[in-house]
């Protein structure tokens, strides 16, 4: 008998599969689309602070079917570099490795690294780092659910935008995010998964409502002038929606 083997048992089921729902055509006949949106309908959104209670900060949030979590840490002193008039951020984003489709990794890939920088660029302009000089905050998000990568980074920037305010660093505004995805010569916002696998481009944007700036854009695909300009006033439209929501939130956590 090998010991070093782990016997299965003596009977045994066949795993069931998950069909593929991925369909031809998004949108049906009433310009529908697969989970009966229309093409400028964003997902249902839920999101609380002060889960993790270790935190400074911290914030739960789910779109549709993307969830995750995020967390900030600091200001804390940085003892081995030298003085810096501007405090820094540090953002570490990671898939779960149950989040995805394909199982992820343990170690951050180049896209988790990837997405880390855009945090931390699409964040800067808002957080008043003059006011904390040689110290640093550290922004973690988790990722539990993806469904649609574009997606889920505009999520990840809200939840980090909430997570700081709940963390008490000073802002000049809250940073709300949204993506849009090209597909069939349609503009859908809030792409899912699914249709991201049939996009011919795809747009993120960032921004803070308050000031009207727009703190990062990032795009992907060959796409007309006319189109990027179309779909960044949507996205703008998308993240004026989401700052209800956010503001909201936050008066409820004071409450």
């Amino acid at each position: 008998m090998d010991r070093k083997r782990v016997t299965g048992p003596e009977l045994s089921v066949p795993p069931l599969f998950k069909k593929s729902t991925v369909s031809k055509n998004i949108l049906n006949e009433k310009n529908r689309r697969l989970d009966d949106r229309t093409i400028h309908d964003l997902r249902p959104i839920f999101m609380k602070t002060g889960l993790v209670t270790q935190s400074n900060g911290s914030t739960y949030i789910e779109m549709g079917n993307t969830k995750l979590v995020c967390a900030v840490y600091g200001p804390r002193q940085l003892k081995k570099t030298g003085f810096s008039p501007q405090g820094i951020l540090n953002c570490e984003f990671k898939f779960s490795t149950f989040s995805c489709t394909k199982r992820r990794g343990h170690m951050r890939d180049a896209q988790e690294r990837e997405y880390s920088n855009t945090l931390i660029q699409a964040l800067t302009p808002a957080v008043r780092l003059e006011l904390f000089p040689k110290s640093a905050v550290d922004i973690y998000v988790n990722v539990l659910e993806n469904d649609g990568t574009n997606a889920c980074l505009a999520t990840a920037i809200i939840a980090a935008s909430m997570a700081l305010a709940d963390a008490g660093i000073e802002m000049l505004d809250q940073v709300t995010a949204c993506s849009a995805v090209f597909s069939q010569k349609s503009i859908l916002m809030d792409g899912t998964d699914t249709e991201e696998k049939q996009q011919d481009g795809a747009l993120m944007l960032s921004y803070m409502p308050s000031l009207n700036q727009v703190t990062h854009i990032l795009q992907a695909g060959r796409l007309e002038n006319d189109d990027i300009s179309k779909a960044m006033e949507q996205c703008i439209d998308g993240c004026s929606k989401i700052y209800s929501v956010m503001s909201a939130a936050l008066l409820e956590s004071l409450n």
